[in-house]
């Protein structure tokens, strides 16, 4: 099987028709090739869409085992858009005695909203000239956070009736993660992801705890998107701003550093490999690369171990020129004993060293004296993670339970240090 999709691109605000893909399909194999349009190599603002498609004519096939290209499949979603799209194909097959599609990679690709797509990397159906998914069903605005929460909590357990998968699967099923979440409009208009508790999985506040991570990072010097709390009916919910729109609604091509660097998923990738990326990419490369170092001191005193080469991004500048994106999905982890960052400090070292970090800072234009100055910043932000923790009304017995990921041998030894 075989289907033929033509891929846009947003480029100074407009959409440019950057080629056509056409996705094969046969038995358990999925593969895509992609031919860019003729007008688009010619286009003064043109930029290769992923670095496996360099800007030459003729025909371009994904890498061996991929199914998409890694940087469309950043627009695709992860596993809790792809468990709506699974359960409304289910829904749509037993109403219709029909048995359920097995669905591939660009099933899910194309069944993101588009409105709500990732980056700015837009496809359309040649046949009927229209973007897909399009829909014409308004984004939910904060005011319906409540309703949503319960009909999240309702497709969790099983519970939920065909019109409220629906209504999920328009707002929410374009975005990454495990964790329940859906988009909302802001009072001011802009787009914003709502992330829900777990109530099958968590055994924390995760969403406070991630708002308490934002707010120590911001307090370090770490560039992060704008995030609120709110509380649902006692359940904490997270509001976080989308950074790949800007204010006018224009959208920001966005690459995972997974796509940047290549790789596939589950693969461990280093900070040294995102800062070569960074090194041949960046026009502002000194800041970037100062700035990553910076995190990777934050994530070793927070124990933010879930920093997978998907949790980290790029945005576009202009031609081939990309920075490094705001700092997202941070959170502590409050398991006790020796913690590992899912990304190795340097070419392998995964557990969270102070020791590690500085013998690595020279690659991110730090001296000694730089680097000392950047972790001193970073460990005064974390020292208040309890006064940060109270104020966003976490109790004593939270923040007590929470205590190994703030408390710990790494953390004393860059303590001793500044």
């Amino acid at each position: 099987m075989s289907i033929e999709t033509d891929v846009y691109v947003s480029i100074a605000g407009g959409d440019v028709l950057a080629g056509r893909m056409h996705t094969h399909r046969r038995r358990s194999t999925e593969s895509a090739t992609f031919i860019y349009a003729e007008s688009y190599l010619g286009h003064p603002g043109a930029y290769p869409l992923d670095p496996s498609l360099p800007l030459a004519s003729g025909a371009h096939q994904t890498p061996l085992g991929l199914a998409i290209f890694s940087a469309f499949a950043d627009s695709a979603p992860d596993r809790w858009g792809r468990s709506l799209i699974k359960r409304r194909e289910r829904r749509r097959a037993v109403s219709t005695g029909v048995r359920p599609r097995s669905l591939g990679e660009v099933d899910f690709l194309l069944g993101v909203r588009d409105d709500l797509r990732q980056g700015a990397i837009r496809f359309q159906d040649p046949a009927t000239a229209e973007f897909v998914a399009s829909d014409d069903v308004g984004v939910p605005s904060l005011n319906e956070l409540s309703e949503l929460l319960a009909i999240t909590e309702r497709v969790e357990s099983g519970s939920d009736v065909e019109e409220e998968l629906q209504r999920l699967v328009r707002a929410g099923s374009s975005l990454g993660g495990s964790r329940p979440k859906t988009h909302v409009k802001t009072p001011d208009g802009r787009i914003a992801i709502a992330k829900f508790p777990a109530v099958s999985i968590d055994t924390w506040n995760v969403m406070a705890w991630e708002k308490v991570a934002s707010d120590l990072a911001a307090n370090a010097g770490i560039t992060v998107p704008y995030t609120d709390l709110v509380d649902i009916s006692g359940r904490s919910v997270l509001i976080v701003y989308r950074f790949d729109r800007a204010l006018d609604g224009e959208r920001i091509g966005y690459r995972s550093a997974l796509t940047m660097l290549e790789a596939r998923d589950r693969e461990q990738g280093s900070y040294l490999d995102i800062g070569e990326v960074i090194e041949e990419r960046s026009p502002s490369a000194t800041e970037d690369l100062q700035q990553l170092w910076r995190r990777i001191a934050f994530f070793i005193l927070v124990s933010n171990t879930d920093d997978h080469l998907r949790n980290h991004a790029f945005l576009h500048v202009d031609l081939d020129s990309w920075r490094l994106s705001p700092a997202f999905d941070l959170n502590p982890n409050p398991e006790s004993g020796p913690k590992y960052l899912s990304t190795a400090i340097d070419d392998a070292e995964t557990e969270a060293r102070i020791d590690v970090l500085f013998e690595v800072a020279p690659h991110f234009r730090l001296d000694n004296g730089d680097a000392l100055t950047v972790l001193t910043q970073v460990v005064t932000a974390v020292a208040r993670w309890r006064s940060a923790a109270k104020r966003l009304g976490l109790s004593t017995q939270e923040i007590t339970e929470m205590e190994p990921a703030f408390e710990h041998d790494a953390a004393g030894q860059a303590a001793s240090l500044v």
